[in-house]
C-alpha cells in the first residue's frame, strides 16, 4: 500500500463522515429533508477519490466490502450498529436500498478497472440522479408514471445525472492532462454531450420502472455498461 492508497482511504472516510454529520445535523434541527438522502447523495462523492488508489483489492478491503458488511448488520436487529443512527437510516425508505448501494459499489470496483469515467458516471446517476429525482419528485411531482413515480421526479433524475456525467467527464479529463489519470483525453464515440445525455435518459427510464431497491442496482450498472461501450 503507498502513500497515495492512505490519503484516498482518508478522503473516503471523511467523505462517509461529512455525511453521516451533515445527516445527523439536519435531523437534530428538524429539517425536513429527507436526511437518508443527504448520506445517499454524500457518501457518492467518492468518484472523485477512487482514481487515486493503485490497487483495486485496496478498496475492496478497506472501503466498499467493510461499506457492505456495515450496511447489512445495519439492516439486522438487535445489534449495536442497527441500533445506531446508520440502523435507523437503512430502515427508512427501502431497507435493503443501502445495502445493495455498498454492493453495486462492490461490483463496480471488480468490474471496471479500466472504466473509472464510464464507472463514475453509474455511480453518480445512482446518488445525485436517483437521489435528487427523489426529492424533487417528492417536492413538486403531480404527474405519477410506474410504480408511484412522478414525471418531474423522473425529469430530476435524467437532469442531474446529465449534469454530473459532465462534471465526471470534466474532471477525468483535467486529471488525464495533468498526467495524473492514465486514460488520456475524452475519446468516447460520440460528443460529450451526448454521452452526457444517453446517462440521464438511461437513469431515467431505469430509474422510473425499477421497483423498490432494484433501483441501486439497475441504474449504476446499466448506465455503467452503456457508458463503456460508447468508449469511456
Amino acid at each position: 500500500m503507498e502513500t497515495q492508497d492512505c490519503v484516498a482511504l482518508v478522503l473516503v472516510y471523511l467523505i462517509i463522515a461529512a455525511s453521516l454529520g451533515i445527516s445527523m445535523y439536519l435531523e437534530k434541527k428538524g429539517s425536513a429533508v429527507d436526511t437518508r438522502k443527504v448520506v445517499h447523495i454524500g457518501v457518492g462523492n467518492f468518484v472523485f477519490v477512487w482514481w487515486m488508489f493503485t490497487e483495486n483489492w485496496i478498496m475492496l478491503a478497506f472501503f466498499t466490502v467493510p461499506f457492505a458488511i456495515v450496511l447489512f448488520l445495519a439492516m439486522l436487529k438487535d445489534n449495536a450498529i442497527s441500533r445506531s443512527k446508520l440502523g435507523t437510516l437503512s430502515n427508512q425508505g427501502h431497507k435493503t436500498g443501502l445495502f445493495f448501494y455498498a454492493v453495486t459499489i462492490t461490483i463496480l470496483v471488480i468490474a471496471c478497472p479500466d472504466h473509472w469515467t464510464a464507472a463514475s458516471i453509474g455511480v453518480v446517476a445512482m446518488t445525485y440522479g436517483d437521489g435528487f429525482g427523489s426529492v424533487i419528485g417528492r417536492r413538486f411531482g403531480k404527474h405519477k408514471t410506474f410504480n408511484g413515480k412522478s414525471f418531474e421526479g423522473s425529469l430530476g433524475v435524467f437532469a442531474l445525472t446529465a449534469v454530473m456525467a459532465a462534471v465526471v467527464i470534466l474532471f477525468y479529463g483535467f486529471l488525464a492532462s495533468a498526467g495524473l489519470y492514465p486514460a488520456g483525453a475524452y475519446g468516447g464515440m460520440v460528443p460529450i454531450w451526448a454521452a452526457c445525455l444517453i446517462a440521464g435518459a438511461l437513469a431515467s427510464v431505469i430509474e422510473m420502472v425499477s421497483k423498490g431497491f432494484f433501483d441501486n442496482l439497475a441504474v449504476p450498472l446499466i448506465v455503467t455498461l452503456a457508458m463503456a461501450l460508447l468508449g469511456l
